[in-house]
């Protein structure tokens, strides 16, 4: 049996070495952005304002800093882990962010849920929040491992417990939830069940040939724009993990917990049309929502999806991106008003040229392209405020009675 898994990862690599040349050359970097810290990342400390401490002082040893030094301060707390909220302990949420992404993710909405009574807290994965260099020791048994510690941390400080994430953060949280019994619910931003890339699923078994897939200008404050082979792999690993909890003895094994989505239809990193149907046949539980930002309504029963077009002319808006739903229009860096752009968006260098040049721009998820327009990559929802609305009447603390609806 060995000999025979020894023989398909071998093939494998051959099939994924032509792949990746084919696609990105064999990119590689031996700048201090790319190369690993000497100290090992802090896991499994407590209690939480411990971890806090530790983390910092980790950043504050390890991070390759991006911006001036007088933004140093700010691109440090962007990459924390953080709570607020902390003085309720009747509802918690636990929040775990995704692949190459920071804790900054979540401000806007546990800001929003702190400000109407609950405790909401975050953590870093260990890889994060430095330089992509430290994400070539990263696993998926690591990132589990820290992720069921502070799920149980955190359950003996607070009465009602929900858990979730983004991304990947979603997966490590959901397989989480299969081995315990006091999660009330579980709250996903764009779940990665499954990848839209052939490339990652052989992520495991090349992350030693190929390192580095793709090497870019690191010029984003709240994540990594360049991610090493071993954090693909954990992630790979995640939702390999995922499936097999949810795919047992050959028919759907499900869980009785209450949950919400929130899934843009058009993400070009995740496979929706699967998390759709995943979303109705894995979670049984009655009270359980669908966000779904798009225009083609998926296989489920009405009652539990809420529409969102995302089709929004007047905002300059195709289609919702994968990481579009966690921010509000006001956020300081992926808002409205915010000058960053993410203009690598999978158009072509002479459309992401002029999107660089400060051109009139549309906006949509990585790949998206119309000929006539120039789109940059959404980074906010203009549903926030109803998303933050659902969520809170999914924890039972809405200040009017709803679920599911626009309101």
């Amino acid at each position: 049996m060995n000999f025979i898994i020894s023989v398909k990862r071998a093939a494998l690599s051959v099939v994924a070495a032509t792949t990746l040349l084919t696609l990105s050359g064999c990119h590689s970097s031996h700048s201090a952005q790319f190369s690993a810290s000497d100290t090992a990342f802090p896991v499994k400390v407590a209690p939480y304002d411990v971890y806090l401490d530790k983390v910092e002082e980790y950043i504050q040893k390890n991070r390759t800093f991006i911006g001036s030094e007088q933004e140093k301060t700010k691109e440090l707390a962007m990459n924390m882990p953080f709570e607020c909220g902390a003085q309720y302990d009747e509802v918690g949420i636990l929040l775990v962010h995704g692949l190459g992404d920071s804790p900054f993710f979540f401000r806007d909405v546990a800001n929003a849920l702190c400000a109407d009574g609950i405790h909401v807290r975050t953590i870093l994965l260990p890889g994060h929040g430095t330089k992509p260099g430290d994400m070539l020791s990263v696993s998926y048994e690591q990132w589990q491992t820290e992720t069921n510690f502070h799920i149980e941390l955190f359950s003996g400080e607070v009465e009602k417990l929900y858990i979730g994430g983004f991304s990947t953060g979603a997966n490590l949280t959901t397989i989480a939830s299969f081995f315990r019994t006091d999660i009330e619910g579980l709250i996903h931003f764009s779940p990665a069940f499954k990848s839209r890339f052939f490339v990652s699923r052989l992520a495991p078994y090349i992350d030693s040939l190929f390192p580095w897939p793709n090497v870019e200008e690191e010029d984003n404050p709240s994540r990594y724009n360049s991610t090493a082979m071993p954090g693909f792999a954990a992630y790979q690993e995640s939702v390999n993990q995922l499936q097999t909890l949810f795919n047992r003895d050959d028919k759907p094994n499900t869980l009785h917990i209450p949950v919400l989505m929130t899934v843009a239809e058009k993400d070009s990193v995740v496979d929706t049309d699967k998390v759709a149907a995943q979303f109705r046949d894995n979670f049984t539980h009655p009270r359980k929502c669908l966000l779904w930002q798009g225009e083609s309504m998926p296989e489920l029963l009405p009652q539990h999806v809420l529409m969102q077009s995302m089709q929004l002319p007047e905002l300059r808006i195709s289609a919702a991106s994968h990481m579009s739903n966690l921010f509000a229009p006001s956020n300081s860096l992926y808002g409205t008003q915010s000058e960053f752009r993410i203009c690598d968006n999978g158009q072509g260098s002479d459309k992401e040229a002029r999107c660089k040049s400060g051109e009139t721009v549309w906006y949509g998820p990585w790949g998206y392209k119309e000929s006539d327009k120039v789109h940059a990559r959404l980074t906010y929802n203009p549903y926030f405020t109803n998303m933050v609305d659902n969520i809170l009447g999914f924890v039972g603390k809405a200040k009017v009675k709803g679920f599911c609806r626009a309101m």
